[in-house]
């Protein structure tokens, strides 16, 4: 049933709207509830935050299908059209008509069920490589594959078996990759409008202040416990949340990027308050303002966030920040005005003068002893690959891999092994672990601690090619948002010397901010929103007028800005204005004159017309 041509007061189709309403508040709050909870969980890195982890996952996956369906459902009574509901919400408003007032909460049911999702294809096919992984094959076909991979048991070599090492790890690898597809999926729908971008990012900067709050009352107190209960096994630096400050860095260089969108939005709208040319004194009384306040409040999360990150004094960290932030600059290069890239230069210099530079030129000293290690078992790992290029040794599984070997030869004479450690010897049973020789002490490394090259080593180069498609797809996506391409990059950088995608946390939140592209709902791009504000139109509007008109306006344009300055000029203004219309014989024309001038001086930013004092 249709009231005219603007609305739509159709019962059901009121209740689809609302459904679909609902559907998707819920998937933006499953959202920030599994990127929240998953660093809480210090991270995701312990066996009992898997299943909670996978379970949310597929919970926002469900909701996914359910607000697909609504959608689907809504489009035969509306079409494919954009609609809002109205005010009273009794009634849909039909393609933002005007006549109705400013309408409530829209959605646009042109736009597609599923938006494009950068690291879906990447994503499958990587998926079916991992899979592919674990399918068993007939006794020695593993081996022919990759000459180096053994076999794990005596028994494997009589058996058939997969190409990877483990296929229970290979398994919860692929548990994962999928979680983060469904995430991936759920969060591109979810963040498909212009004010979920904007709520989302938000989220992430509030996150990151409570985080960075965490860790630097942790350096101020001394901690010795993450929360005050827990006791990290394999590390003693740990920061904030995460079991390793190199972890912590890596987190926060998705988080501070959104942290400056929102503080970059909250400049710009700082900008059109005091409009094009403004004087400083202009600018000062602006931050009286709203838009001045807001300002002000979305600088708190940038400074604690690049402050928690230098306080990690993790060196790749801040070198992929400062690569961010170059990354952001260029792509700001054209905006008007003081590019908001310089506001976190700033930030992350007050950051530097904070910590102290003395401890951070301290840790970048000893870069070059502390690589030996990484290096070592980077050329090891590559090592590994002349026979296993293909194939890899198996999703998930390069700490077996690499530490896994067989049992040495013992010389003629020698005591001869036991039977079952002879046995595998002969067979080539991998059932002893050996260390990387070029590093003294006995070191295992579960990880490569470079995720491009453990990517290479598990699932061989086809996986390695895979994921560097992933990377550049992620990074054309975000070409258009400066601030999201640093964020990514970021990570992407530093995974080159740590292993930040293979704690769960992090591409948690990686997948939900490779969600984030420009709009597509048709707006112009190149249309350059004007900056006149306020104060603007109230200074033009008194170099139209006379000498002493112009001073009154100016004055009035203070009052315009920030609501806290009246001067004598102005009231001479009204008085004048108001003793014109009485000459007149009127009071009600005097009234109505002089109200213009007294709600300029009322109401903050408020354009001003000169007409009242002439």
């Amino acid at each position: 049933m249709r009231t005219d041509p603007g609305t739509i007061a159709d019962p059901a189709a009121i209740a689809a709207a609302r459904r679909l309403r609902a559907a998707s508040t819920f998937l933006e709050l499953a959202l920030a509830v599994v990127i929240a909870g998953s660093v809480a969980a210090i991270g995701s890195v312990h066996p009992w935050a898997y299943w909670p982890l996978w379970y949310a996952c597929a919970g926002i996956a469900a909701l996914l299908v359910y607000r697909t369906l609504v959608i689907r459902n809504l489009r035969r009574p509306i079409g494919r059209r954009r609609f809002a509901f109205h005010t009273s919400g009794r009634w849909l408003v039909i393609d933002g008509t005007s006549a109705y007032g400013r309408p409530g909460w829209s959605f646009d049911l042109e736009r597609p069920l599923l938006p494009p999702a950068p690291l879906l294809l990447p994503g499958v096919v990587f998926l079916a490589l991992v899979i592919a992984q674990l399918v068993p094959l007939p006794p020695g076909w593993a081996t022919t594959l990759n000459p180096d991979r053994g076999f794990v048991s005596v028994a494997e070599s009589r058996a058939w078996a997969p190409i990877t090492v483990d296929a229970e790890s290979t398994l919860r690898g692929a548990a994962f990759v999928v979680a983060a597809l469904l995430l991936h999926l759920g969060a591109v729908a979810a963040l498909d409008r212009g004010e979920a971008r904007r709520r989302f990012q938000r989220f992430v900067a509030l996150l990151g202040l409570a985080l960075a709050l965490v860790a630097l009352t942790q350096v101020a107190v001394n901690a010795r416990l993450i929360y005050g209960i827990f006791a990290p096994i394999e590390s003693d630096t740990f920061f904030g949340p995460f079991v390793n400050r190199n972890h912590f860095a890596g987190y926060m260089l998705l988080v501070v990027p959104m942290a400056l969108a929102v503080l970059a939005r909250a400049h710009r709208h700082y900008e059109w308050r005091v409009g094009a040319r403004p004087s400083s004194r202009r600018r000062l009384v602006a931050l009286a303002s709203p838009e001045g306040a807001a300002l002000m409040l979305a600088a708190v999360p940038a400074l604690a966030g690049i402050s928690a990150l230098v306080a990690s004094t993790s060196r790749g960290g801040i070198l992929a920040f400062v690569m961010g932030l170059v990354l952001a600059g260029i792509g700001l290069r054209r905006q008007r005005g003081v590019p908001p890239w310089l506001f976190a230069v700033a930030l992350g210099l007050m950051a530097v003068a904070w910590f102290g530079a003395e401890r951070l030129e301290t840790r970048f000293r000893s870069s070059a002893a502390d690589s030996t290690g990484r290096t070592v078992v980077w050329w090891e790992s590559l090592g590994m690959l002349r026979h296993a290029w293909l194939t890899g040794y198996g999703f998930n599984t390069f700490g077996l891999a690499t530490s896994r070997s067989t049992p040495w030869q013992l010389p003629l004479g020698a005591t001869p092994w036991p039977s079952d450690v002879a046995e595998a010897a002969r067979v080539g049973a991998m059932i002893g672990y050996r260390t990387p020789s070029r590093i003294p002490a006995i070191v295992w490394y579960r990880e490569a601690h470079n995720d491009y090259v453990q990517v290479a080593v598990e699932c061989g180069v086809v996986g390695l090619l895979v994921t560097l498609w992933a990377a550049i797809r992620v990074l054309k996506a975000a070409r258009r948002e400066p601030w999201v391409l640093a964020s990514l990059t970021g990570v992407l950088l530093h995974a080159v010397v740590e292993f930040d995608l293979q704690i769960p946390a992090i591409p948690v939140l990686f997948v939900c901010v490779a969600a984030l592209r420009a709009d597509r709902s048709g707006r112009d791009k190149g249309a350059a929103r004007s900056l006149r504000g306020p104060g603007d139109e109230a200074f033009r509007a008194g170099r139209e007028g006379g000498a002493s008109v112009r001073i009154a306006a100016r004055q009035t344009s203070s009052t315009g800005i920030a609501g806290i300055w009246r001067s004598k000029s102005t009231n001479e203004c009204i008085r004048t204005a108001a003793t014109a219309a009485r000459s007149q014989g009127s009071r009600r024309t005097e009234a109505r004159t002089a109200n213009p001038a007294q709600t300029a001086i009322r109401t903050p930013g408020m354009p001003v017309s000169t007409s009242v004092c002439t």
